[in-house]
Formats: structure tokens, sequence, C-alpha cells
């Protein structure tokens, strides 16, 4: 499992037994605040008993798993992350900001359904390997080196159609994202971050708007209640942070992905839900005359299919785009 984590960024696993999943989801119905909409993950909540009450019982109900699956480990934070039914439930694609010296140490969620995902309740994509692209800084403040890609990046990635009690274990820098909850139902996911027992934590702020940080950015180091003290998430969450401790200005280069990189490491763009079995059709040989013989012609696709398939088909035929 380590060299599966450390090649593709992730691993998934079953996680919850049914009757933990049910125990999580009363969980859920009985803290949830009335404000909750849209995306909503309960770190973001102003309600201070919903998040450490949160973060308490979701270490405890996971209590045995971490210790079967895990070493050398300290748990941090539990939360909820949630996604009410409409098109505000929709999240962008992003890594997950710097919570530890990654030079050193790795942060890591074990972000857990309970519900079966599928492509109406939001369900998760993942990138393979993209925890491995740069060495970054993350957070709210600063862009993302995928940022001038977001759609075209996401031709390039997976669904993750987990079932209830499974969980994805994922490197913090993996880029991910979720469409929208268009379902009936909200769709509870819990998330336990945890990293190495000797990892100090520290989180990361870029002030855009000073000429003189074009390169820079600042680090904080913070205690292990950040995740349920602070009170700029659900607010001003941009703002230089009020909590921690400063250590100072580093240099930072921002770099950027472009589409030709993404080709480099994935080859040409794939193919992505476009039939309901989500199989590409198998093409089939035709044959055309040619001097009145029959040759061979190149392997066509003899099939009804959506419009981004034949899209698909005409650049592989004949190199033409759009």
């Amino acid at each position: 499992m380590q060299d599966e984590f450390e090649k593709n960024g992730f691993v998934i696993v079953d996680f919850y037994t049914p009757e933990e999943v049910e125990e999580v989801k009363e969980l859920y119905r009985n803290l949830h605040p009335k404000d909750e909409e849209g995306f909503f993950p309960s770190t973001f909540s102003k309600d201070k008993h919903y998040r450490e009450t949160a973060d308490k019982e979701l270490k405890r109900i996971g209590d045995k798993r971490f210790n079967e699956l895990l070493q050398d480990f300290q748990i941090i934070n539990g939360s909820f992350i949630v996604k009410s039914p409409g098109e505000d439930s929709y999240l962008h694609v992003h890594q997950d900001m710097t919570l530890v010296d990654e030079s050193v140490f790795t942060g890591i969620n074990i972000w857990t359904t309970t519900v079966d995902l599928n492509d109406e309740n939001g369900v998760l994509y993942a990138l393979e390997g993209s925890h491995r692209f740069f060495p970054t800084y993350r957070g709210h403040t600063l862009r993302g080196f995928y940022d001038g890609i977001q759609e075209e990046i996401k031709d390039y990635m997976t669904p993750f159609y987990l079932k209830a009690g499974q969980a994805m274990i994922f490197d913090q820098s993996i880029i991910h994202f979720s469409p929208p909850n268009v379902g009936n139902d909200v769709r509870i996911v819990s998330n336990v971050y945890f990293t190495h027992k000797d990892a100090r934590f520290v989180i990361c702020y870029h002030d855009k708007e000073n000429p003189e940080w074009k390169n820079k950015v600042e680090l904080f180091e913070q205690d292990l209640s950040f995740m349920t003290n602070y009170e700029q998430f659900g607010a001003n969450i941009y703002d230089r942070p009020r909590m921690g401790k400063s250590l100072g200005i580093f240099d930072y280069d921002f770099p950027e992905l472009t589409v030709e990189e993404l080709e480099n490491r994935f080859g040409k763009k794939r193919l992505r839900d476009f039939t309901p079995s989500k199989k590409v059709p198998e093409p089939v040989a035709v044959q055309e005359e040619s001097n009145g013989s029959p040759e061979p012609k190149e392997a066509f696709w003899k099939v009804y299919t959506p419009l981004n398939v034949y899209r698909e088909i005409r650049y592989r035929l004949t190199g033409q785009e759009g």
C-alpha cells in the first residue's frame, strides 16, 4: 500500500463497517447547522461545538482502523465534507492547503464516503501521480500551478466511484475536484487529516496585492488545535493569518503547468463520461473500393455516439481539433 501511495498519491481501502457508516451519518444529522449550503466543510462552520464534536467523534469512530493501517502517525483533525443538493456544491480543481513541511513530511487525508458515489451526487475525481509534479506551497491566497488549465486538466482525471464505507487515503498535494451534487440527498463524507508523529504544523500566506511579494510566501507555525480553532476559515480566509507564529518570508517561484506538459506526461486528451457504460466502443474495420479491388481502410467507428466522441474520432483520424 505504501508503494502504491507513493506512486499514485493515494490508495483506496475499506474503512468504515456498515454500522460505523450509520454512526457517522447519525453524528452528522445531530450536529449539522441550519446555515449549511452547497459545498460545506465542518471546519468552515461558525459553530465551534460542531467543529470540536465532529473532530472528537470522527477520531473515536476511526481509531481502530487508524491503528490497523498506519504507523508513526498523529491524527490531527476529523471533519465533515458535505455537498447539499444544488449547483453551488461544485468544488473546483484544487490541491489541499499546505499543513506540514513537505520537504520532510507528508500531510494525508482519509476521505471516506457514507454513500455510494455516482455521477449525480458529486463523485471524486483525482489526477494520478500529480503529487509529484512540483514541490508546492498551497493555500487560499496562493494560485495553483494548474490554474491556467482548470478545464483542460479535467480530461486527464479519473472518477472514483467509492462505495459507502470506502476511503481514498490521499496526499494533500494530489490534484482533485468534484462536480456538484445534483441528486436529491446530502452527500456526507468524513475527512480525517493525519501526518507523521514528528511533523510540525505549518500554513502559508501570499500577499498578491503587494508587488514585493511577487515570488514570496510567508509561513506560519500552528499548534495542533489549528483546524478546530482557526476562525478565519469560515470568514476572512484570504487575510493574513492572525493565529500562529510567523517563520518568515520565503522565496517561491509559482510554477505553472501547461497542456503541452500534460500531454507529455499522459498522452493526448482522454475520453471520459461519454456513454452510460463509460467504455470506448471497439473500432471495426471497413472496406473501401480502390481500382476495383477492396483494400483495408484505417479502422473507423461504426457506432452512433455523442458529440465529444465524434470530436475525438475526428482528431484521431485527421488531427483536427474542435
